[in-house]
């Protein structure tokens, strides 16, 4: 059997448009050309025109169909093996958020509705959670984010005017009122995130991973900026109450480089350590080496004496620690894992 373009759109129920867009990609083409010119479909054409339908419909996109229909060891019941396990996957997918719009409609009929302008907009930002955080965690910050509700609808979107005047009027990120207004910013994010480091760096990843989390939360990118700056200057101020004049100058001069490794390093670092890895293992080794690398290259310079004060800072100085995902423990396991190398 051979047919025209038309012909073959009209038995199939497809557009010539669609079948000729399969010719341009070069998904399928006609096979035969008659004397007068016409390209024709052969059974051949058919056939794989039958087998691109049926891997549409389970959803397989076009670029994909073309690489498993030029891998021939790929079979069709292998394919729908593929495509039965994606759907269960989905299935779960759908009863988790079934459980969290349940979770959300309780809170609405028991008067807890969430503050449109608040960064716990669970409807909206669904997606993103999913992306960083287990079910249960988004649990956990559902919990922590109802116990805080009144403390963010009243003092929220109050504290982000106020980030957006510091911003607006150039105020330097050392400034006295500053330093106050930070604190309070990292004590709010702590009780949002129960205390829990872990838990802490997954929502400050995601935070600045992600524009539609900024943008939820009515946090510009150069806010973000300031916060980290303010936050700088909150621990330069700590630190002038043990380092000398000629210390500091040394840890100013280096301060700024590698700052944005740190992040991804601190929440490397955890991982290993809450799964159970040995600080002393081959896994953690070459973590520990950046580490002590960049702690000594945009830190102390090398310097032990600066080493051992600022270790002295991090123990006695809550403040040093607060809103940044480290903790004692963390430190342990690091010390650890640097004196094996």
């Amino acid at each position: 059997m051979l047919l025209k373009v038309g012909q073959l759109a009209k038995k199939v129920c497809l557009s010539v448009r669609t079948l000729h867009h399969y010719d341009d990609i070069g998904l399928l083409s006609p096979s035969v050309r008659s004397e007068a010119g016409h390209r024709l479909y052969n059974t051949s054409d058919i056939s794989r025109l039958h087998r691109i339908q049926a891997l549409k419909q389970l959803g397989i996109s076009l670029q994909k169909i073309a690489g498993l229909l030029q891998d021939h060891s790929t079979q069709l019941p292998d394919i729908i093996a593929q495509q039965i396990l994606r759907l269960d996957q989905e299935i779960e997918q759908a009863v988790q958020l079934k459980t969290k719009l349940q979770l959300l409609q309780r809170n609405l009929h028991t008067g807890h509705k969430p503050d449109i302008n608040n960064w716990l907009d669970t409807l909206a930002l669904m997606n993103i959670y999913e992306k960083y955080l287990t079910p249960e965690e988004i649990e956990a910050i559902n919990h922590y984010a109802i116990a805080a509700r009144q403390e963010l609808e009243r003092d929220w979107p109050d504290m982000v005017k106020q980030l957006q005047h510091f911003v607006d009027q150039k105020i330097p990120p050392g400034n006295k009122e500053v330093r106050t207004f930070i604190i309070r910013w990292t004590e709010m994010f702590e009780r949002l995130t129960g205390h829990n480091p872990n838990l802490l760096l997954k929502v400050y990843a995601m935070s600045r991973n992600e524009i539609a989390m900024q943008v939820q939360r009515g946090i510009t990118p150069l806010m973000t900026k300031y916060l980290v700056e303010a936050m700088g200057q909150l621990h330069r101020h700590i630190f002038t109450q043990y380092l000398s004049p000629e210390q500091m100058q040394q840890l100013d001069k280096n301060r700024q480089r590698h700052q944005d490794t740190w992040p991804s390093l601190i929440e490397t670092l955890r991982e290993k350590m809450n799964s159970g890895v040995s600080s002393t293992s081959d896994e953690v080794k070459p973590l520990a080496r950046q580490w002590k690398t960049l702690y000594e290259s945009s830190v102390t310079g090398g310097d032990p004496d600066i080493t051992e004060r600022l270790r002295l800072a991090y123990e006695r100085e809550p403040l040093l620690i607060q809103g940044t995902g480290l903790d004692q423990t963390l430190f342990q396991f690091i010390r650890q894992a640097i004196m094996s190398l």
